[in-house]
């Protein structure tokens, strides 16, 4: 008895949690575009909401984090990065760079986009998401 209400556990909760995951409805650049804007207001206002990036997913694959304009994690989704520094990474000195817009790298056989805008005057907000989670893909990252 306990081996079959073992294998409904697995059937009515994990599947669905698994398989949800793979359906999400891929993001729009216009949602991306709102939803960063809204979580600047929303750290401008209290800078404690910037705990809440850690959390926050977009899409199957995307995450935020806040980078410094010195290359360094300020937020970070994996606690492990938070303090590095990056700044001798190509990658971050176009973000730091242009401080807005967003940068495509291929991994693979996957295209992997940042979507960057500055939060304040040393901290620049990106959201990291693969390709496959975006309805079409801005001209600027391609």
């Amino acid at each position: 008895m306990k081996e079959i209400r073992f294998h409904i556990i697995v059937f009515v909760i994990l599947v669905p949690l698994i398989y949800g995951c793979a359906t999400a409805v891929p993001v729009t650049l216009d949602g991306i575009k709102t939803e960063m804007a809204s979580i600047k207001k929303d750290i401008a206002r209290n800078r404690d909401n910037i705990e809440k990036l850690k959390s926050i997913r977009v899409g199957t694959t995307g995450y935020y984090y806040v980078v410094d304009t010195d290359g360094t994690v300020v937020i970070h989704p994996q606690a492990a990065l938070i303090g590095s520094s990056f700044k001798n990474n190509r990658f971050i000195n176009k973000i730091i760079a242009d401080k807005t817009g967003c940068i495509s790298n291929q991994l693979g056989n996957r295209m992997h986009m940042v979507f960057f805008d500055q939060l304040n005057e040393s901290e620049i907000l990106c959201l990291s998401i693969l390709s496959d989670d975006v309805r079409s893909l801005p001209q600027e990252c391609q």
